[in-house]
């Protein structure tokens, strides 16, 4: 038990939104809400450039 409360108190204190190194990757992304509906089927669809009968067998 002891181990593990080191280990959770060494996590804290590791200042994740500075890395030291200075190296940073950014990446464009979108995100979908939460769920799955109509709407976000169609969104997935749109963005993997799927074809509309590949859309139509979703729905």
């Amino acid at each position: 038990m002891v181990a593990l409360q080191e280990t959770v108190e060494r996590v804290k204190r590791i200042d994740v939104d500075q890395y030291r190194y200075g190296f940073e990757t950014l990446i464009d992304s979108e995100k979908a809400p939460k769920g799955l509906s109509e709407e976000i089927v169609k969104f997935i669809s749109q963005k993997k450039n799927e074809p509309a009968w590949m859309l139509q067998w979703r729905l």
